[in-house]
């Protein structure tokens, strides 16, 4: 009779093998797809500055506004990433 009472036990568990949504997966390649772009365009920009025929104190300072764009571009995608982690994280704890 304690058999019967362990099984009883087991159906009742949480069910441990979890699969992550499926629209994580495509929002996950869209995200880092989306940074690739941003980060390509950046070093592009970057590249562009350094030989441009600028002064050194121009382009320090195209640079310098170029890496705050930068900087705001990425945020709202890091965020995305952050939440998206966090939606893995809980998923499989």
């Amino acid at each position: 009779m304690a058999t019967h009472v362990e099984h009883s036990r087991l159906q009742k568990a949480p069910n441990r093998s979890r699969v992550y949504s499926p629209d994580i997966l495509p929002l996950l390649q869209t995200v880092l797809a989306d940074l690739a772009d941003i980060d390509f365009a950046f070093e592009k920009s970057l590249e562009t500055i350094k030989h441009s025929p600028a002064d050194e104190e121009r382009k320090s300072e195209m640079i310098a506004s170029l890496w705050r764009q930068h900087r705001e571009q990425r945020a709202p995608y890091i965020r995305e990433l952050a939440a998206l982690r966090e939606r893995i994280e809980t998923t499989f704890i």
